[in-house]
């Protein structure tokens, strides 16, 4: 089995030889080496933006969450993380949001959770989400239930298919804070979030840029979540990103990726 930098090894991050404060393969910093949970975080930078790459050994225990009051107010994304036991999550889906003060009640376009569906449809936007076999499914696909999917969402634009670089450059989406979930061929699962709107510290990223940076670390499959001042990222109960937002808790937001943690017995122990 080849880890996620190329090498033959069972240990699937390479969490045997990363350590926290110190470079990864790809020259950038090890935030966090989660072997217990099985996730690693990276900090990554490009020339105008700084962020956080997460890597989750198991695709299986990635799923979305929604918010317990829809149509009225979404959660905030350490609320998401208590109400699933959750060890990680990020923001999934957009939502109504007039003037920049919506409450995250409305998702935009259409959700699943658990099989429950939420929301509708719009053939504007993209599906992400993991099938029944746990490979996440990016693209204008109408039919889930075709697909199998299992946990999903609708945003914009996809970014890698089958390994290919879907857009070019900002596709004209400017440069903002970024949220994005991909997968390598290994099962491995991406969270990519990109903090902006911070002069002298992170303007943001292009779509191009969380392309480029996704498939450097081997994905071959992803597609970008809602961004801007929603893009945020939990980790054990606190923000571990720096959000655009003037809420200290994050935004509310109708649904979000969460990391379910692993079984006792499941646990890697030390290496």
């Amino acid at each position: 089995i080849l880890d996620i930098y190329g090498n033959m090894s069972t240990d699937i991050l390479g969490q045997s030889y990363l350590v926290e404060g110190e470079e990864d393969p790809h020259g950038n910093i090890v935030y966090a080496n989660d072997v217990e949970q099985g996730i690693v975080i990276i900090d990554v930078k490009g020339s105008n933006y700084r962020g956080k790459l997460v890597m989750i050994d198991d695709p299986s225990r990635v799923y979305l969450s929604t918010t317990n009051r829809k149509g009225s107010i979404g959660q905030v994304i350490c609320d998401y993380l208590e109400k699933e036991d959750a060890v990680l999550g990020i923001n999934a889906s957009g939502f109504k949001d007039p003037e920049g003060h919506g409450l995250g009640g409305v998702v935009t376009g259409q959700c699943v959770s658990h099989g429950e569906y939420w929301g509708y449809y719009r053939s504007k936007y993209s599906l992400v989400g993991f099938d029944e076999e746990d490979r996440l499914v990016v693209g204008g696909i109408s039919n889930w239930k075709d697909y199998n999917i299992r946990d999903g969402m609708q945003y914009r634009p996809t970014l890698i298919i089958d390994g290919e670089k879907q857009i070019k450059g900002s596709g004209g989406w400017g440069v903002q804070p970024r949220t994005v979930v991909g997968q390598a061929s290994n099962g491995v699962v991406f969270f990519l979030v990109i903090d902006g709107r911070k002069v002298g510290y992170s303007l943001g990223a292009t779509m191009g840029d969380c392309a480029d940076l996704l498939l450097e670390y081997g994905a071959v499959t992803a597609g970008a979540c809602d961004g801007g001042s929603s893009s945020v990222l939990g980790y054990r109960g606190e923000i571990i990103n720096d959000p655009s937002t003037s809420m200290a808790t994050g935004r509310y937001l109708p649904n979000a990726w969460v990391v379910a943690p692993k079984p006792a017995d499941e646990e890697q122990g030390d290496m």
